[in-house]
């Protein structure tokens, strides 16, 4: 099972978009990215966009069940 992770972005080059942590990552021409975006990454893949909201949401989801292991 996958699932996407939210990451800002940063820097945006054509179809690749460096996001938080550095990371490159690659989007198809179906997304309008720019800077300050959040997307949702699976792997080295952009594979939707979302709202800041919706992106700092889902992080503290993800932080809730890492912090009650």
């Amino acid at each position: 099972m996958c699932f996407a992770i939210p990451f800002k972005v940063l820097e945006v080059d054509r179809d690749t978009a460096v996001v938080e942590g550095g990371k490159r990552i690659r989007f198809g021409n179906d997304l309008n990215v720019l800077k300050g975006d959040y997307l949702q990454v699976m792997g080295s893949v952009a594979v939707g966009k979302i709202s800041k909201a919706e992106g700092l949401r889902i992080r503290r989801l993800i932080n809730s069940v890492y912090e009650g292991e």
